[in-house]
């Protein structure tokens, strides 16, 4: 799994699909059946806790300067981000956990999502470069 250092931080997870999970349980299974799949395991990466609080930073308070100001922006824009934003904040301070993906091309995106469906997963999303594609459905 990814580890949770400034290295591997990203303010905005370009190609990558993320995804809420209701238990830690489910999560690592997710990562197994990824991993099964053909993923890198060393990418994924499952969020959780005080630690996934850090490391995702959904208020802009644990990483530099860029982060503050886009988590602003995301703040004034009071868009759907910042929705999304709030919902990870609550699910994993609610023991939820986040997990999130590299996905470079379609096929890989569809079959990440297509596993996280098959866990239950909530919220699927790719983010692409400058948009975020919902994948919750088939």
């Amino acid at each position: 799994m990814l580890a949770h250092t400034n290295q591997n931080f990203e303010t905005y997870p370009t190609n990558r699909v993320v995804a809420i999970v209701d238990t830690q349980m489910e999560a690592d299974e997710i990562c197994c059946d990824l991993m099964e799949a053909g993923f890198d395991g060393s990418l994924i990466d499952e969020s959780a806790g005080n630690e996934g609080l850090r490391f995702l930073d959904p208020d802009g308070h644990s990483h530099g300067m860029i982060t503050k100001l886009i988590r602003k922006w995301q703040f004034v824009a009071q868009g759907e981000e910042l929705s999304y934003l709030n919902r990870v904040k609550k699910g994993i301070k609610a023991g939820h956990v986040v997990v999130s993906v590299p996905a470079l091309t379609k096929v890989a995106r569809n079959k990440a999502a297509s596993i996280l469906r098959s866990h239950h997963a909530d919220d699927i999303r790719f983010y692409g470069r400058f948009y975020v594609e919902h994948l919750d459905s088939a």
